[in-house]
């Protein structure tokens, strides 16, 4: 827990000594969304039976924060331990490389459910809304950030190299910032695009979170999205441990 603590201050001291870049990716960016889109567009555009459109996109603006930020610290982590060569320095401490996996994933969990705490004040301070349950968007904020920072050391550590793993991550980006229901609802699409939508987290990351924005819930039912994101992120730490573990123990990069 120590070497893990270690690498927690190690993370926080970077953003510090990058505060340009943090504060561009955690406020900057989120409220270019919601001005551009929830407040000027969203007076514009109904949602249907969901209400305004401004409502509808917030909870996506949140998911896109739960998923940008764990990729960033645990990439940026990997990614420069395989640049600059400290990989081996945090290797041969007296260490597990289980402690390593334990100092990436709670890094990019805290950093991602700091970034939606951040998103959810701009959608009140914005738009002027504010989540019906609280506990719900918790959850949701805590099991999103853990997925993405696991799939972060998946899809890193299981390519020969993470220079690889990083061309892989940037073309699962796309797909899941814009096609999965993060700017619309899943009551908004149709055949076959409504199947697509199935196949990306996001989408159920982003139902949730409406569902604890609103009373009425998301498009998909809420209890089986939050016990699916539960199940898929437990589902997901064996492999992470596996990849780890195969890729880390004998290292040769």
């Amino acid at each position: 827990m120590s070497f893990v603590w270690a690498m927690l201050a190690r993370n926080f001291a970077v953003e510090c000594r990058s505060l340009r870049v943090s504060f561009t990716r955690m406020v900057l960016q989120p409220a270019i969304y919601l001005f551009v889109f929830g407040y000027v567009v969203g007076r514009m555009l109904p949602a249907g039976n969901s209400g305004n459109y401004a409502a509808v996109m917030a909870p996506g603006v949140v998911a896109i924060s739960l998923m940008s930020a764990p990729y960033l610290v645990v990439g940026s982590s990997i990614l420069s331990g395989f640049y600059f060569r400290t990989m081996e320095a945090w290797l041969l401490s007296p260490v597990g490389v289980r402690a390593l996996l334990l100092a990436l994933l709670a890094s990019g969990t805290l950093y991602g459910m700091a970034s939606a705490a951040v998103a959810v004040g701009l959608i009140w301070i914005i738009l002027g809304i504010v989540p019906e349950n609280w506990l719900l968007i918790a959850y949701f904020c805590f099991f999103g950030s853990l997925l993405f920072s696991l799939l972060a050391v998946v899809v890193l550590l299981a390519p020969a190299t993470p220079k690889q793993g990083q061309d892989i991550f940037s073309l699962l980006m796309m797909p899941m910032t814009f096609f999965g229901c993060t700017f619309y609802s899943f009551a908004m699409l149709i055949p076959p695009f409504d199947s697509v939508a199935l196949l990306l987290p996001t989408t159920y990351l982003s139902e949730g979170l409406r569902a604890a924005y609103a009373t009425g819930g998301g498009s998909l039912p809420t209890h089986w999205v939050a016990a699916g994101l539960a199940a898929t992120t437990l589902l997901l730490v064996p492999l992470a441990d596996w990849v780890a573990a195969r890729r880390l123990r004998n290292f040769t990069w």
